[in-house]
């Protein structure tokens, strides 16, 4: 039961009492009012009525100056006890009689004070009734309200007591009616309610007396029964609306706390009132460090912070700082700086925060962290504007394409460039107009079929504005497209004018490099001979040199000696020709002027020139140098004009030599591996002979390829002659046509080294007798290298073995003063000897003397130890001038 600080029975009967009472005194004091008035009343009256009695005998005894009547008249007015004090006057305000007593205090004199005058004053003029207007004296007298005052407090007295007995027995009465019909009744409707479930009120009941059916209590049982079941009922909503108002707040709760987006509530002053997990993990801050900081001052970086607040603001205040009714949630994108000071870009959706009365109380805030997004979309415009650059600024034509009209919707200025029409013109233009009409089927079929694929690459030939047709590249790939949208295909568009060119030039390249190829072949073959040729050589020259300068000039043995030597240094340059030929052997270069080795070429061609054909020359002598082996040179002129006449030799014909300086231009330094721009000397050797065809044109430098009998030529001459050109960093080209003749070009770099000066005549050294190791596996060489250095003042120890001569030195090393030996020996080879022998003796000089050899060469043969290097066949003058050096140095 609930416990009540006063009941209902006890507030009704307090109620009562206190409204009877305070009705029994209300009707008490008006009737005491009501008494005070009649006894005031009837006060006055009995004064009048005792005055009235008195003023016969008052005007008489005035009259009559009778002052024995006027006292019997004092006298009779004092027998009226309330009457304190009497005086009487006459016409001359004489005192006749008067009369005073004193009755104390009046009854009662705190409250009579308020009620009754102390004492009433009463004054009677007295006059003749013939004469009423004329006063003869006056009656004075003063009566005190001691009795009138007395009996109406007792009167008063007992009408409050009755009255208040009165109200309390009717209190009484009422208290009893009301506990019985009402308190008691309410009582136990409070009690019912005091034991109702708060969980389940549906189950409690309200109870009621029999007799108060059919009163106003049944009504409140039934209604309060009816508001339980309904209350019940509610509960039971409530509970579950609640349980499932739990549910999804902490549902809710979860997917702030997962979700990717920042979740932020702010004040209207800007303060943190709630941040999401991810908010939290972006700021790298705990809740606590920024729940109820300023957002603005927290997390907006400094520089931008008074504009993001100048916005934020904007958003829900007005200008005069009232706030907006309108615009409930708006977009904002801006920058955040994190605990750990790094910049993040967050795009907020903000919506406005109200209450019940439609006042905003803040700002709702859903955050991405847009700062990859960002990058990449700052990427993704440098992108596209780099990739627009960079397709402007692309050689390469290019162009979007609508499949379904074939239209250009794009183009980059190559493309106009390459076609000479402007933007304007190409635009929105059918693709047709710029194709080919014999190529456009070529296109025509991707459009129409073959779109679907990833990529296609089509060669066909474009049409500029001026007619010329254009061989191009037409790479085309579909773009990605919507269903709604129109299918597109870029194209990148290539001019391969110059690729066709390159290819034709290719196809020549390509021709010589398998000349080349062959030209190794023949290499290889020529390496193989040489040195075994050179031996052969050496006896040769060396015993023609030694018997050319026994005999006497006069002698005709003599000449017929110098005839086998000059055979012998031709034998020689041949082998020297086929090395370099093959490329197995390097030519002595120097720098030479081209026209007195033509010169001297061209009258050995002269001499022997069948008189059907002529000879027309153009050499000029201002030309500058060129890098040259002279006998290669002559070689190379000598083969090309002997095919020249034997192409003319039936019919006869004009032969033309001719060299100029000049400067060669990349139209035709493309078509050649070997040559550059630049200045060059051109040499042309045509003929009027019957010409080659192309099938002839393509092998003519093949080696061992002849168009001759069989027994009239090796197949060689050509080979020799590409090969020698190549050696000298040149090229050769050739045009024929079949009927008309040959011209064979040749262009070599200009020299810009010093021109060299022609060598001095052959001149034989002598020796001091010095002793010199000569080492050879061939004995024909170590009997002329005996013979020769016996004749020249040299003593010597000869041996056809490498061990054999290593025995001897180290049987007498200081014996020897220079070494004299061949690279290619059996069982030890030059190179070992020389190690070995310098092992005992480092200083000693040596000279070696190969026929061919690929590993000790005239420019590494310093690495092995060989002061001085001589290929065979070996040179008298030569030989004795490095002996003579090499002995003198070491002297």
């Amino acid at each position: 039961m609930i416990q009540t600080q006063h009941t209902i029975a006890y507030r009704m009967a307090r109620t009562i009492v206190l409204l009877t009472l305070c009705l029994g005194l209300i009707i008490g004091s008006l009737l005491v009012v009501w008494d005070y008035q009649q006894r005031l009343d009837n006060f006055n009256n009995q004064i009048a009525s005792l005055l009235g009695s008195v003023e016969k005998a008052a005007v008489r005894a005035v009259y009559t100056f009778d002052a024995g009547l006027a006292v019997e008249v004092a006298n009779g007015l004092f027998a009226f006890p309330p009457i304190s004090s009497v005086t009487i006057r006459d016409e001359n305000n004489t005192i006749m009689s008067t009369l005073e007593r004193y009755r104390g205090a009046l009854p009662f004199a705190t409250i009579s004070k308020h009620l009754f005058k102390p004492k009433y004053a009463y004054t009677i003029d007295l006059h003749m009734q013939r004469e009423p207007d004329k006063s003869i004296g006056s009656l004075y007298i003063e009566v005190v309200p001691h009795q009138t005052a007395e009996a109406f407090f007792k009167r008063a007295l007992i009408i409050l007591g009755l009255a208040l007995v009165q109200s309390f027995l009717i209190a009484i009465f009422l208290f009893y009616v009301f506990h019985n019909r009402v308190t008691r009744p309410l009582q136990r409707l409070a009690d019912d309610f005091t034991r109702i479930n708060p969980q389940a009120p549906s189950q409690s009941q309200l109870s009621l007396s029999p007799a108060l059916k059919g009163t106003e209590f049944e009504d409140v049982t039934l209604s309060g029964t009816n508001m339980l079941n309904v209350i019940g009922s509610h509960l039971k909503e409530k509970e579950k609306a609640e349980s499932e108002l739990k549910r999804q707040k902490e549902e809710n709760e979860r997917f702030l706390q997962i979700a990717e987006a920042i979740i932020l509530r702010l004040d209207i002053e800007g303060r943190v009132l709630k941040i999401n997990q991810r908010g939290l993990d972006v700021m790298g801050c705990t809740a606590g460090e920024i729940l109820g900081k300023n957002w603005f001052e927290t997390a907006i970086p400094r520089e931008n912070r008074t504009n993001t607040l100048r916005i934020f603001n904007n958003l829900f205040f007005t200008q005069k700082g009232q706030l907006k009714n309108l615009t409930p949630s708006s977009y904002l994108e801006n920058d955040i700086i994190t605990k750990r000071g790094e910049r993040r870009r967050i795009f907020w959706h903000n919506a406005r925060e109200v209450n019940r009365d439609g006042e905003t109380i803040g700002v709702l805030s859903s955050g991405q962290d847009i700062t990859a997004r960002k990058k990449a979309e700052d990427a993704l415009k440098a992108t596209e504007g780099s990739l627009r650059a960079i397709i402007e600024a692309t050689s390469e034509g290019f162009a979007i394409i609508e499949i379904d009209k074939m239209e250009l919707v794009d183009i980059n200025s190559s493309l106009c460039q390459l076609l000479g029409y402007s933007r304007e013109e190409m635009l929105f233009s059918p693709l047709s107009k710029f194709i080919y009409p014999d190529d456009m089927d070529i296109l025509s079929d991707y459009f129409r079929h073959d779109n679907n694929r990833p990529h296609r690459t089509y060669e066909l030939r474009l049409r500029r504005c001026d007619g010329k047709r254009v061989p191009v590249e037409i790479n085309l790939s579909k773009l990605p497209y919507e269903k709604s949208a129109k299918a597109r295909t870029v194209a990148f568009i290539t001019d391969i004018t110059k690729r066709r060119e390159q290819e034709n030039r290719q196809k020549k390249l390509e021709q010589q490099l398998r000349q080349a190829q062959k030209m190794e072949t023949i290499g290889t073959l020529a390496g193989g001979i040489a040195h075994d040729f050179n031996n052969i050589l050496t006896p040769i020259l060396g015993y023609a040199s030694l018997l050319s300068a026994r005999i006497d000039k006069d002698s005709p043995n003599h000449e017929r000696i110098t005839q086998i030597a000059k055979s012998a240094k031709r034998g020689a340059d041949m082998i020297k020709q086929i090395l370099s030929f093959s490329r197995r052997s390097e030519s002595e270069m120097e720098s030479r002027f081209l026209a007195p080795i033509l010169e001297d070429t061209l009258q050995l061609i002269k001499a022997t020139q069948p008189s059907n054909i002529d000879i027309e020359l153009s050499i000029p002598k201002d030309c500058p140098p060129v890098i040259v082996d002279h006998t290669q040179i002559q070689q190379m002129i000598l083969n090309l004009c002997t095919n020249a006449n034997q192409a003319m030799e039936k019919d006869g014909g004009t032969l033309r030599v001719s060299m100029e300086h000049c400067m060669l231009q990349a139209e035709i330094a493309d078509t050649s591996p070997i040559l550059d721009i630049g200045p060059h000397i051109k040499i042309s050797i045509s003929d009027t002979g019957h010409g080659m065809d192309e099938q002839t044109l393509t092998r003519i430098f093949d080696p061992f390829y002849t168009t001759k009998e069989s027994g009239k030529g090796t197949g060689l001459g050509l080979a020799m002659v590409h090969a020698i050109v190549q050696d000298h960093k040149g090229d050769i080209f050739v045009k024929s046509i079949l009927g008309e003749g040959s011209t064979f070009t040749i262009y070599l770099p200009v020299s810009d080294q010093p021109v060299a000066t022609m060598p001095a005549a052959e001149e034989i050294y002598e020796g001091n007798m010095e002793c010199a190791l000569i080492v050879d596996d061939e004995l024909l060489n170590t009997n002329f290298l005996e013979e020769l250095l016996e004749d020249v003042g040299y003593s010597f120890d000869s041996f056809n073995s490498a061990l054999e001569a290593l025995e001897a030195f180290k049987a007498d090393p200081d014996k020897y003063q220079i070494i004299l030996t061949d690279q290619t020996m059996p069982k030890m080879n030059g190179a070992q000897l020389i190690k070995a022998i310098h092992e005992i003796r480092p200083e000693i000089p040596v000279i070696m003397m190969s026929g061919y050899d690929q590993t000790v060469t005239m420019e590494n043969a310093e690495n092995f130890g060989i002061d001085f290097f001589i290929t065979k066949p070996v040179s008298i003058d030569r030989l004795t001038k490095a002996m003579h050096d090499l002995l003198h140095k070491t002297a």
